[in-house]
């Protein structure tokens, strides 16, 4: 995946049509045809190479992995927001509210009020910023959603709220008692629960221990106890619980049972004897009077089931190149580290401008400076950006363990014939003979490209030369001897073998730029003292030998790449000597997260068959 990322428009219509019952309900609000959103959110999902719905029937199931970029996503959404619409005096600090939900997720009332509220604080508190978590999730990894945690600019002290379930007798005296959630009766649509039979059995899944306990006690108080069965997953689960197991009875607040995709097909009824769990708030005293708005606009979105809606106006790579620009200083140094035109640039920077609706850069005689707007907007686009990043390589990482989607990425193939790309191709083969339904990609780059597509994401493992710092790697063993290969033309009068001082003297074609043998040969010639001078420059093995077929030239490869041109008298190969130049293949991979079982399972593929016998020790970076 390239910089650019993905567009936050894409993640705006993945948003709205999760809170929405049908994709064409999603597609009316958008004013388009359902076809085209469907478009939409399977380019998303390509992007993103993570799986997020399911086909049931006529219409989709949200996955797993659609509630985790549903948390994400939309805070991102609220940034970019944010970013836009705050006006507030430049320079003035800003205030960060905490809000912790001691609730289980869901795509439902609660969240779509939290959302709506966020949102509506931009406009009566534009220096907040507000980020939010729910008890139970593993998304702590992402650290701080706002960015604030290391500027200057924020207060010494941050407000924190809190969203749970209690009773009047319970919390405190500063509670605020936010909205009461009943509970229901879920069933598949067509099973008849309203017809619902006082012995019938329920089942609780896991969700607070505050409520569950509670409706444990309620059902003892009321003699239906023995009808309760425990199930150890999550509400979000409800469409596949009731998939594999029809005729199951679901007992459990509304608030899970929301007006969302992936629920049409099932339906609910008051559960008798009623019961309600009431939702409160509370803050402590440094949230103050921004604490105490926040609530009282929770309460009023929490009547009202209304979804939020993101309309994002600014692009991925509009943030990418003022983020650039304030980084190198000028709109053309920008350009160039991002590989696009000037004037490509100065546009992207004056639609962003346009979308702000105020100037972000003062363009003097010196250069090019920030305007006191641009430093409020960029302390917001470098958090926004780092964001995209964290949830591109987690979306890898999580394919790699729920759908064993892996991407590997190898040196450039020397020849069909050579031996590292049979022994590629062995451990590819067997892999996908023993599962089958593994999403495997290879893709081919240079030694260092290989490093920077792992440390972002990109690519799940890696099979490198040259290893670099901040990877995990298992040594696989030495490469292949490498060999002069020159025309037959070249005289090297009958040595056996080249030492790295005559090698240097040779007519070469190299790829020291993009070609990680050459780069070695390139590394010991340094050592050597010794300097290296190539007739031409190439991005390809492919290229290099070709040039050698038809003129004096030589370069550098195992002979096994140029197997058949050696035999049939086209090419001649000349060991270079192997105490001066000796290459070692590792497989890398990240070392901040954990390999998933497929990943675990090819690596340990390529271990016994790049070192057949010999057990494979895991080397984590130095710090």
């Amino acid at each position: 995946m390239d910089k650019a990322g993905f567009e936050l428009s894409l993640l705006s219509k993945f948003v709205l049509a999760c809170q929405s019952p049908r994709l064409a309900d999603a597609a009316k609000d958008l004013g388009q045809t359902p076809s085209a959103l469907s478009i939409a959110l399977h380019n998303l999902e390509e992007r993103l190479g993570l799986k997020l719905f399911e086909r049931r029937g006529a219409g989709l199931d949200l996955l797993p992995a659609a509630f985790w970029l549903f948390r994400t996503g939309a805070h991102l959404l609220y940034l970019e927001q944010h970013t836009r619409q705050a006006r507030f005096a430049p320079g003035r600090r800003m205030v960060k509210l905490s809000v912790h939900l001691d609730l289980n997720f869901a795509i439902g009332r609660v969240s779509k009020a939290l959302l709506r509220t966020s949102q509506e604080m931009i406009e009566t508190a534009p220096e907040l910023l507000v980020d939010w978590h729910f008890s139970g999730l593993d998304d702590e990894d992402i650290g701080d959603p706002t960015g604030l945690a290391q500027s200057e600019r924020l207060p010494d002290k941050s407000g924190q709220l809190r969203i749970f379930y209690g009773t009047a007798s319970t919390v405190s005296g500063q509670a605020v008692h936010l909205y009461d959630d009943p509970w229901i009766v879920v069933g598949n649509k067509g099973s008849r629960v309203d017809t619902f039979q006082p012995d019938e059995r329920v089942t609780l899944l896991r969700m607070r221990r505050e409520i569950v306990d509670a409706m444990t006690r309620f059902a003892t108080e009321h003699g239906f106890a023995d009808r309760l069965r425990y199930r150890d997953e999550e509400p979000a689960q409800v469409s596949a619980i009731l998939r594999d197991q029809p005729q199951t009875r679901l007992l459990m607040p509304a608030n899970f049972m929301p007006r969302r995709l992936g629920l049409a097909r099932h339906e609910e009824v008051p559960f008798f004897p009623g019961f309600v769990s009431s939702i409160y708030g509370e803050t402590d005293g440094a949230a103050g009077s921004y604490g105490k708005a926040f609530l009282e606009a929770m309460r009023r979105n929490l009547v009202a089931e209304n979804s939020a809606v993101f309309t994002p106006r600014l692009t991925t790579r509009q943030i990418h190149l003022f983020n650039l620009v304030a980084q190198t200083g000028s709109i053309s140094a920008a350009a160039r580290v991002a590989n696009t035109a000037q004037s490509s640039a100065s546009k992207h920077i004056s639609q962003m401008e346009e979308a702000i609706g105020a100037p972000l850069l003062q363009r003097t005689e010196e250069g090019t400076s920030l305007s006191p707007r641009g430093e409020d907007v960029r302390a917001q686009t470098v958090v926004i950006e780092e964001r995209q990043d964290w949830i591109v390589r987690k979306a890898h990482d999580i394919a790699a363990h729920s759908e064993a989607r892996v991407t590997i990425g190898t040196l450039p193939s020397s020849g069909h014939d050579s031996v590292l790309t049979e022994k590629i191709a062995h451990v590819m083969t067997r892999i996908h003979a023993r599962h089958p339904d593994w999403r495997l990609q290879i893709v081919e780059s240079s030694n260092t490209m290989l490093h920077e597509h792992v440390r972002s994401g990109d690519l799940n493992l890696a099979l490198v030369g040259m290893v670099q710092a901040q990877v995990a790697r298992i040594r696989l063993g030495p490469t292949e001897p490498l060999c002069v290969i020159g025309n037959p033309a070249i005289s090297f009068g009958g040595r056996k073998e080249l030492g790295i001082e005559e090698t240097v003297a040779l007519p070469l074609v190299l790829g020291r730029q993009h070609l990680s043998i050459h780069q070695s040969f390139a590394d010991a010639a340094r050592e050597r003292g010794l300097r290296l001078k190539t007739v031409v420059e190439v991005g390809s093995l492919a290229l290099a030998i070709a040039m050698v077929r038809q003129a004096h030239l030589c370069t550098i490869l195992p002979p096994s790449s140029v197997r058949a041109d050696i035999e049939a008298g086209n090419l001649i190969a000349v060991p270079i000597r192997h105490e001066e130049l000796s290459g070692a293949l590792s497989v890398i991979f990240s070392a901040d997260r954990e390999l998933s079982e497929a990943e675990r399972i090819i690596v340990q593929e390529f271990v016994r068959v790049f070192r057949p016998g010999r057990t494979a020790t895991v080397e984590m970076p130095e710090d």
